[in-house]
């Protein structure tokens, strides 16, 4: 909705309270059937609110409208008998509100998510033909130049121009590999495993990225129960999370990750003393192919969003407090498929 749009609905709904108001406060008391009308009146604003607003906008109104109601009300009040339907009727405009608000704002998260899916579904069959073909040409190119390298004399200066067309052939196989993962149906192979021991495997493969960087790994792991997901996508997954917090790591930086269990949930930390996340940045981050990165395809997160939510959990950004970010995994503990 446009900002112009919006103004005007909200000029409209005002001018109707404020009306409806005038209309008790220039009518006497004593017409009660037209008092009556007015306040029947005052759900045109209410429910237009809520289905306009949703719940914050729906109860801002009926709190304006309790508020220019009430003291008219008050000056015609008779006695307790006869004008308790007035107390009623300023209850039944809040719970009113509140209610169409709840609905509005529900309906609204439904439309939203029915149009991400959409949405995602579109770019998946885009990117699926997409990387089917590219992955044939880029397998050809790799495998061609591998094999011309081999025929090279080890000091022939072409085998140096080859490694860069390698490289760049296997980071582009790479970008194809997350293209498909993303636009393929997920199917979990879930078993009973040790989270922790998978944990410390994906951290040897890091191991050379942190190196690199000259980042330290530091673990904090609590013993975990054995319980159901899958050990290849979730593999997945803390390569991804770890090899960001290291990328943003700065130089003799630490990366923390730690596993603990809360009742019948598993959690997983990967925590940075990078920049950390802007509130901007934070909506956008796990959209396809949004990347602050110079390199790379933005599906990264995306693809993790994708497995953990699979695996009927959800991953999370929380605020480190003394700088940088924490991504956290949260997985239902499941003795059973």
């Amino acid at each position: 909705m446009s900002q112009k749009y919006s103004k005007a609905r909200i000029i409209f709904v005002a001018t109707l309270v404020v009306m409806i108001s005038l209309f008790h406060y220039v009518t006497y008391y004593f017409q009660i059937y037209s008092h009556v009308f007015y306040r029947e009146l005052y759900f045109v604003p209410l429910i237009l609110a809520a289905f306009w607003f949703g719940f914050r906008g729906a109860v801002i109104t009926s709190l304006s409208i309790s508020t220019l109601y009430l003291p008219g009300m008050l000056m015609g009040w008779q006695c307790f008998s006869l004008d308790f339907d007035k107390v009623i009727e300023i209850l039944l405009f809040n719970i009113v509100a509140m209610v169409f608000g709840f609905i509005s704002d529900r309906e609204r998260a439904k439309e939203k998510a029915l149009k991400e899916v959409e949405s995602l579904a579109a770019i998946g069959k885009a990117i699926s033909g997409v990387a089917h073909d590219l992955k044939t040409p880029l397998v050809a190119i790799g495998g061609l130049t591998r094999l011309v390298q081999r025929r090279l004399k080890s000091d022939d200066s072409s085998r140096e121009k080859l490694d860069i067309v390698i490289r760049e052939t296997q980071r582009l196989e790479t970008m194809v590999k997350e293209m498909l993962d993303f636009s393929r149906p997920l199917k979990l192979n879930q078993a009973p495993g040790d989270l922790n021991k998978l944990l410390n495997e994906t951290l040897a493969l890091v191991e050379d990225v942190a190196k690199c960087r000259e980042v330290k790994i530091e673990t904090k792991l609590q013993d975990l129960p054995q319980f159901f997901f899958d050990p290849m996508r979730m593999k997945q997954v803390f390569i991804n999370l770890i090899t960001n917090a290291i990328q943003v790591s700065p130089e003799d930086g630490t990366v923390t990750v730690r596993t603990y269990r809360e009742g019948a949930r598993i959690i997983f930390d990967v925590v940075d003393h990078g920049s950390g996340v802007p509130p901007d940045i934070k909506e956008k981050i796990f959209i396809p192919f949004f990347t602050t990165k110079k390199e790379g395809t933005g599906l990264g997160l995306s693809i993790a969003l994708k497995i953990v939510q699979a695996h009927g959990g959800h991953l999370e950004i929380k605020e480190n407090h003394k700088k940088g970010a924490i991504f956290r995994v949260v997985l239902p503990f499941r003795l059973k498929r």
